[in-house]
């Protein structure tokens, strides 16, 4: 990998409302910095920025647990669409949501089931991605690129496909956004980049065959 440095949202700061149980904002806290390990290429290409748009995103995801289920669910793809277009599969967004479930869950079990609803949202993201990758293809397509590419970063054959799955949806800029860093020579390997082209063609391709069945 080559001159790696982090780049900043391009989008302002804005005012979240956040809970006011300290649990939660301390369940938050966790849950985000757990999306952090489990997702490296966050830290690397938005650093401190980005783990602080985490955390807020974290403190007013969990203050919408009170609302019916489909505001939720319309505020979570807005926000997940949102961030697809500035190079965050909506993955992301699936996996911070499981962990903020649990996590909350764990620091306050009497809002156990409000906090399901998060999950429920998780569970709409994930059904999308799976329409066009199966579960066991988007695994698979993880495992090649790490092998293919010297897995400098791990799960990044997963963020390419889901950007794939959320091009399907209808996302556009889904693809290009995250390209714009990953496939970026000036940063990373030949090897690295050909492994992204040819996992992208794969993930192309399942999703194309999806869309025939």
């Amino acid at each position: 990998m080559k001159n790696q440095h982090n780049e900043q949202f391009d989008c302002a700061q804005v005012d979240h409302p956040l809970p006011s149980d300290q649990r939660e904002v301390d369940a938050c806290l966790l849950a985000a910095r757990r999306c952090y390990d489990f997702h490296p290429y966050f830290y690397m290409r938005y650093g401190e920025r980005g783990s602080a748009f985490a955390r807020t995103d974290g403190g007013y995801l969990a203050t919408l647990v009170d609302q019916p289920q489909a505001k939720v669910d319309k505020q979570v793809f807005w926000l997940a669409t949102f961030l697809a277009r500035r190079g965050l599969p909506r993955w992301l967004m699936e996996t911070h949501l499981d962990l903020l479930c649990e996590e909350l869950s764990a620091a306050v079990p009497a809002r156990s089931e409000a906090y399901q609803k998060l999950l429920h949202s998780a569970d709409r993201l994930r059904e999308a991605r799976t329409a066009w990758i199966s579960q066991a293809d988007f695994d698979a397509l993880m495992a090649s690129f790490d092998a293919s590419s010297g897995g400098w970063i791990e799960r990044a054959g997963g963020l390419l496909g889901a950007a794939v799955c959320d091009e399907c949806c209808g996302l556009t800029h889904a693809v290009p956004s995250l390209l714009s860093w990953m496939d970026d020579a000036s940063r990373f390997s030949p090897q690295w980049c050909a492994a992204v082209s040819e996992t992208l063609d794969r993930a192309r391709a399942i999703a194309a065959q999806a869309k025939g069945a």
